[in-house]
């Protein structure tokens, strides 16, 4: 019983660091394609002023306390992350309050490539954001993106549909204004490196992927 609660708990910090990592004012993830076929996956993001106190009182730390005390459950994110397809995973946190994570995906089977969001195409990377495909994503996803993305109460990943405007003030009235503007602000940028020294780049609003009801194809 005090196992299960002890995991269930750190899997729920470990989803707390997710929603740093996504909901930031600008978080990112970057993709290499290989030569081998391997693909390196890098995500960053950095906590804003609203989101650090969610988390600090999700571990039971002051509001006072400073940014760098705030802590993530590192070696939980590498856990759950190698169960989704991923080997080679190192996840960082130098302030407190800020999150990288590199991996890599060596056969493509992580969520990733299994739903269709990332494929390769003419031996170059390809993304395709669509309803779909998200839906995909959080249905194969592991259980600490799982709970990461029940934290965002994003229509997206429960195929409904639902205007920014109304998405914003469903996470208002759960999280309070100011995280349902750091949300509204924050955007989700996707670079995709190829073997051949190209690359593409998107910059997206990040409500506008949680509230999505278009393809957006790159």
């Amino acid at each position: 019983m005090k196992n299960t609660l002890f995991r269930n708990l750190k899997l729920i910090f470990a989803a707390a660091a997710l929603f740093v990592l996504f909901a930031s004012c600008t978080s990112e993830i970057t993709l290499e394609l290989k030569k081998d076929g391997s693909v390196e996956v890098e995500f960053s993001g950095t906590a804003g002023n609203a989101f650090a106190t969610l988390i600090k009182s999700a571990v039971g730390m002051s509001e006072t306390a400073d940014s760098g005390s705030v802590i993530f459950d590192t070696k939980e994110i590498e856990y759950e992350m190698g169960t989704n397809g991923f080997s080679n995973i190192k996840a960082v946190s130098k302030k407190g309050t800020d999150l990288t994570v590199s991996m890599t995906d060596k056969n493509r089977k992580s969520a990733l490539f299994t739903s269709g969001v990332v494929s390769i195409e003419n031996g170059k990377l390809s993304a395709s954001l669509s309803p779909q495909n998200l839906v995909k994503f959080y249905k194969s996803a592991d259980s600490q993106t799982v709970m990461f993305l029940d934290m965002l109460l994003a229509p997206v990943f429960n195929d409904e549909k639902m205007s920014q405007e109304e998405y914003s003030e469903v996470l208002e009235a759960f999280y309070g204004e100011e995280i349902a503007k750091e949300m509204k602000d924050s955007r989700f940028r996707i670079t995709l490196k190829n073997p051949d020294g190209t690359q593409t780049v998107q910059s997206i609003p990040f409500i506008k992927i949680l509230t999505l009801d278009e393809i957006i194809r790159f």
